[in-house]
């Protein structure tokens, strides 16, 4: 490995770490190239969902999401990836594929809402956008283990309950209780399913069997007990 690989492995490692920590420990427990996969993805998602924190006016946020789209598009036709480390780690893992083209596609363009900070009206719209901006990720992670897309349409369920559970609070304040039922509902409907998953696909998901205890906890974290829970669901497929 070249020292630039490494830099750029490091960088989508220690990011994902220090924003998704529950993404980051459930990529612990997969293969050494499924992990890669998967923290390219997340470290993308990372840097896409901050970036309402780094701007001071929405058509700057803009500009930054049309450099995420320009990049993969540059990726796609066959141009050296931009010398950023999240994205050369997306063209290493594929990311840039047409087959995950429309997801990547909805991911960034549900990070232009946050920009302009406009509340949600409903419990119904907190949850479309939810499943787009977050919900897609966990389909992309699936994908990217070899799920099927039956399975990758319940991770994109799941995911969307995951973040009504640990985000609906502080995305919705009013919406809150009703995200926390919502999660709680969605979370039971597809926990079979997740326990069925190939095992090769279960560190894509294993953060999903953390939904009902975010919602128990509205949102709040628990740093010890959460190792304990992802372990039980990686060991016992409690989801």
């Amino acid at each position: 490995m070249n020292d630039s690989v490494g830099h750029s492995r490091q960088y989508c490692d220690d990011l994902v770490r220090a924003q998704d920590e529950d993404r980051w420990l459930a990529s612990r427990y997969a293969a050494a190239p499924s992990r890669r996969r998967l923290i390219a993805l997340y470290a993308f998602h990372a840097e896409t969902r901050r970036i309402p924190s780094v701007v001071t006016e929405p058509p700057l946020g803009e500009i930054r999401l049309q450099w995420w789209r320009d990049a993969f598009e540059e990726i796609r036709t066959g141009k050296p990836p931009r010398a950023h480390p999240v994205v050369e780690e997306i063209a290493a893992a594929g990311l840039a594929a047409s087959a995950y083209e429309a997801l990547v596609e909805e991911a960034i363009d549900a990070g232009a809402r946050p920009l302009y900070g406009e509340p949600f009206a409903d419990l119904e719209e907190l949850e479309t956008w939810l499943a787009q901006a977050d919900g897609v990720v966990d389909a992309m992670a699936a994908m990217l283990v070899g799920g099927d897309s039956l399975l990758c349409n319940t991770a994109r369920q799941a995911g969307t309950a995951f973040s009504l559970a640990r985000e609906g609070r502080a995305q919705a304040p009013d919406l809150a209780e009703a995200a926390r039922a919502r999660a709680i509902e969605l979370s039971n409907k597809t926990a079979g399913a997740l326990k069925r998953a190939p095992a090769d696909t279960v560190p894509a998901l294993l953060h999903l069997s953390l939904t009902r205890s975010y919602a128990r906890r509205e949102g709040r974290a628990f740093p010890l007990a959460k190792r304990l829970r992802l372990f039980a669901a990686m060991a016992f497929g409690r989801f």
